[in-house]
């Protein structure tokens, strides 16, 4: 996202003028899933193993903005990455839960005079069927394309933002089986969202989700047992997007048809990004939304509480939707950017990614944490960026700073973990994709 983030810069300044700021609330209750909120790592549950931290690619690949996905039936594993200069995806596959891979291929690309690839989502239906979409430039935009055979060849991919002039950062969801499928991005100053229910056989036309005018990004989306299909969202405002942040969900119980915003949060302007060509809303309010397979929901999401201040991670649970809890503190340590959620196979099991500064501004890491009791406790952040070599920005306490926008977390049907982030000296190059499992 952060290119085309930086490429719109000047598209949404236009806009930005006309844009009318409304914030509608909802009811956040104490009454929710859970006991009382106690100390975010009060209880701790046990250190997963993870394997020593891998590096896609070599000293001379920039590679950013990395995702991940488990096949739900099978050892299959997935990755994908994106390019810089030229700016393409990149795909690989594992079928023994990532101790070896496939060599890296290009995916997606629509027309052949797309300018670049970016912002990659993947996920992997029941019957195996991959859907990765991808951003291809501004025009033609969103597009969805399928694998039936673990990647080796994908169907021509299909745009999905309609006749919309310009669309950014999609965000992919699976549900019944793989049956229904979700795609919600952004438009100006609005959320959009594509839905299909055959498999991708067909889409309906983009629905928006969103009415209050802000530049609503979304950084995670899930499925509930009940059919109903959430996105967790901040909502930008300000000239250049810098104002005041709406941290919401925005979710569906009837298909994908109508779409309503629930309002948690509201963050401030964030820290001034100081790495070389870092774009003024790099410390956005990002979040992410996951439910168990008994339908416990987690949201998480960063919030500061003052102009500029850093950010903090909190979690808010519910057991059917409509009542959540009060947020309570997850990690307070340093600025936290790029929480990514996952659930294992059990009921109240929640793992979590993100990247924080905690040991200094030039010192940034990738950790990890798990919760068995439905984000009510947290396990003791676990530090997954563990190697001081390997490239100019890696040091002892971190590296320099993320390598773009989002990170990817994946669990496989046994509860193993598969993580991929990036890891850099600055906004765009020199920086690098990085990855590690814990296989159980």
């Amino acid at each position: 996202m952060a290119h085309a983030k930086e490429v719109a810069t000047l598209n949404r300044v236009l806009w930005a003028c006309a844009l009318i700021l409304a914030v509608s609330s909802c009811s956040i209750s104490n009454n929710a899933y859970s006991p009382a909120v106690t100390s975010s790592a009060s209880r701790s549950a046990p250190s997963a193993h993870f394997e020593s931290e891998h590096r896609w690619g070599n000293g001379s690949d920039n590679r950013w903005e990395p995702v991940v996905a488990a096949d739900p039936s099978s050892p299959w594993i997935y990755q994908m990455t994106t390019g810089q200069r030229p700016d393409y995806l990149l795909f690989r596959a594992s079928n023994d839960r990532g101790a070896t891979w496939s060599p890296a291929r290009h995916i997606c690309r629509r027309g052949t005079r797309v300018p670049f690839q970016y912002d990659p989502q993947i996920a992997v239906a029941n019957d195996g069927t991959i859907d990765a979409v991808c951003l291809n430039g501004f025009l033609p935009g969103v597009a969805i394309a399928q694998s039936h055979d673990h990647g080796r060849s994908w169907t021509r991919s299909v745009r999905l933002d309609g006749s919309l002039r310009y669309s950014d950062k999609p965000t992919l969801v699976l549900a019944a089986g793989g049956r229904d499928i979700y795609v919600a991005f952004n438009s100006y100053n609005a959320l959009y969202v594509a839905a299909s229910h055959d498999g991708g056989s067909t889409w309906q036309r983009p629905v928006k989700a969103t009415r209050d005018r802000r530049w609503y990004y979304s950084y995670s989306g899930a499925a509930a047992r009940d059919g109903s299909v959430w996105f967790a969202v901040d909502g930008e405002s300000g000239r250049d997007e810098t104002g005041n942040g709406r941290v919401a969900l925005v979710t569906s119980s009837d298909g994908g048809a109508t779409w309503t915003t629930l309002a948690f949060a509201k963050s401030h302007e964030g820290a001034t990004c100081r790495a070389p060509r870092c774009y003024p809303d790099f410390y956005t309010a990002q979040d992410a939304i996951a439910v168990d397979p008994t339908g416990v929901h987690l949201f998480v999401f960063a919030q500061n509480k003052v102009k500029h201040g850093p950010n903090a991670l909190y979690a808010s649970r519910s057991s059917d939707g409509i009542h959540w809890s009060a947020p309570s503190p997850v990690n307070e340590q340093g600025n936290s950017t790029s929480p990514a959620l996952a659930t294992g196979p059990g009921s109240g099991d929640f793992r979590l990614v993100w990247q924080d500064d905690r040991n200094g501004p030039n010192a940034w890491n990738t950790w990890y944490a798990r919760s068995r009791d439905g984000g009510a406790t947290w396990s003791k952040p676990q530090r997954l960026s563990d190697r001081s070599a390997g490239a100019a920005y890696k040091h002892a306490g971190g590296y320099d700073f993320p390598f773009g926008d989002y990170l990817g977390l994946a669990v496989d049907s046994r509860g193993g973990n598969y993580v991929i982030w990036g890891e850099g000296a600055a906004i765009y190059r020199p920086g690098g994709t990085w990855w590690t499992r814990d296989v159980l």
